[in-house]
Parts: C-alpha cells; structure tokens; sequence
C-alpha cells in the first residue's frame, strides 16, 4: 500500500489516545471538562473543542458498548480501536485490564500496526519503556493492548535512551509520575512532550501515543489530580496540532469508554467514548457525515482511509480470531 499524496504530500496519521474519556454533561461540578479550562478536550453535550488551529473537522462520541451488555472496558475497548474487531461480542463480555488469550490472539493478527508495516509503512508506538521492562515477569502477564499491537507488528519499541534523548516521551508526557515511581527524569512540560510527538509523527507514516493516567485519576475520584492531567494533555495536544502540517496529517484523538466526565463515580460509564479529528483524512471524511465514525472498530479503517488505502480494504472488516 502507498500512502495517499495530494499535491506531493505524503499522508499520515497521529493516534493520540487517552484513556477513560467519555462525552458527558455540560454541568461543570459533574464534568471538568465542561468548564472550558481544557479547551482541544471540551467535548460534552452540547460543546465541541476549540485548538489553537481552530476546531476538529469532526468530534463526537463514539459508541465504546458495541451491543454488549455492561459497562465498557478498557481490554476490549483498545483492543476494537486498535484492530476493527468487536472485542467485545468475540469475548462476550467487556474486559477490563489486560487482554487475555482471546485479546491477544485478535492484536496478533489483526493489529493496526502490524497491517501497516506489512504493507510497507513506517508504523510507530511513541511511548518509551523503561530499562528491564519486558523482563520483569509481572510485565509479562500484564501487557497492554497498545504494547501487544506493536509486538504484532514486529516494530522495535522506544526505549529510556530515546526518551532522554527526545525521540520518545512517556505515558505522563511531563514525568512526573515516573518522578513518583523512583525513576531519575528532568521534568518535561507538556508542550515539549507535544512537540516530540509532533517531530516523531512527521517521520512516520502512523503513530500512536497513549495517555491512561486519566482513567486512574477517575477511577480514584481525585479531581486535582484529575485535572493536572487533562491540563497537561489539553496542553501536549495543543502544541501537537500546532506543530504538525495538518494539510497532510490526520491528528485523531479518541478514547476507549467514559470516567473522568462524570466525577460522581469510581467507575466507567456508559457515555459514549471522546472522539475528535483534526487534519486532512478528517475533513476528507467530514464531506461524508454518513461515514465519520460512530464505534469505536470504525477507527482502524478510518486511519486505513485517512493513510490512502483502497476504499474496499480500508472498510472490510477483520474476521474475529476463534
């Protein structure tokens, strides 16, 4: 597959995923991103975000139950953006955490990075892993969605050199979770998280960034802490979309279930999943309103289209792994 050009340029896409985000009432004591203070995240009821580019080509919820009873999970739920599978009706329950063998066999064979890179495209997980990482046997059984779908695709992972060197940035963009958890980091702000994530986009064809301390904060009903994060993503996410060239990138922000909009609860919700676009496949697409993407397995052939495949292949959707 060669990615789609238009006047020469070379098309990419950006994944910019953020963990436990749903779009929820437009009541601010209920909702902190409702009040306006994290304007690119402002997706509610009633309100769209605003970006210092101007706003999404398209933002809206994004149906995360996918006709399965429950409250959805973050297992299933990454593993249906990541592959087009329905995760959930091939497990016939929502599952939280960590994918089991039934997950992983869907990641293997139909992870969205292992796709591209089997066609030929630059295809590349921005989060780096620190020292041991992968020989630390609790890691082993506990794998993220996001981590299996690159181990899919045979790609090498970003490591602690790359971080300190700026061609990678972690989970909490700023470090200041890794600071917590003993590890020896200069603080980062988050515009200069965003700007690596921006730099590293531009030398790929796609790229994926995850952010969950979000849905830990929800789940701990720890609204301070809650809203350092969605201020340090409102503001990465900012410098991204200022940095990148959206005349031939898609910047995709997208979530697996709802938490953090409704502060009421430890637990996910039932809203529907945050999901905005910003960029050339987003406005390609918003054209077509009856094609914008309504679930959360209609974003891997999205990001197939956004990158210039074939109409036909970009909407067929995978065979679920028995």
């Amino acid at each position: 597959m060669t990615p789609l050009r238009d006047g020469g340029a070379r098309r990419r896409v950006l994944l910019f995923f953020i963990d436990g985000v749903g779009v929820g009432v437009d009541d601010p004591d209920v909702n902190p991103l409702a009040g306006g203070a994290f304007p690119t995240l402002r997706l509610t009821a009633s309100q769209r975000p605003v970006a210092p580019v101007g706003p999404p080509a398209l933002a809206h919820g994004l149906d995360a139950a996918l006709g399965v009873p429950g409250l959805p999970q973050s297992a299933t739920g990454q593993t249906a953006i990541l592959t087009g599978v329905n995760a959930p009706e091939a497990m016939g329950r929502h599952l939280s955490g960590f994918p089991g063998p039934t997950l992983k066999r869907i990641l293997a064979a139909h992870s969205i990075l292992k796709r591209l890179t089997e066609d030929g495209l630059a295809a590349t997980f921005l989060n780096a892993f620190g020292p041991r990482f992968f020989e630390m046997p609790e890691t082993k059984r506990r794998l993220s969605a996001t981590t299996l779908a690159t181990m899919a695709s045979g790609r090498p992972f970003r490591t602690w050199e790359d971080l300190v060197e700026g061609r990678a940035v972690v989970h909490d963009l700023t470090h200041w979770r890794m600071r917590e958890w003993g590890y020896d980091l200069p603080p980062r702000t988050p515009e200069e998280a965003g700007a690596i994530i921006a730099r590293e986009t531009s030398a790929a064809d796609f790229a994926l960034f995850e952010y969950f301390e979000t849905d830990r904060a929800g789940h701990a009903q720890d609204r301070p802490r809650l809203e350092r994060c969605l201020s340090d993503v409102d503001a990465a996410l900012g410098a991204v979309l200022r940095s990148v060239d959206l005349r031939e990138t898609t910047v995709i922000v997208a979530s697996d279930h709802g938490n953090v909009e409704d502060v009421r609860v430890k637990t996910h919700t039932r809203n529907e999943a945050f999901f905005a676009a910003w960029g050339v496949g987003a406005e390609t697409r918003a054209r077509e309103p009856e094609r914008a993407p309504a679930r959360l397995t209609d974003l891997a052939p999205f990001i197939l289209e956004a990158l210039g495949r074939s109409g036909d292949a970009a909407g067929a959707a995978p065979t679920p792994v028995a």
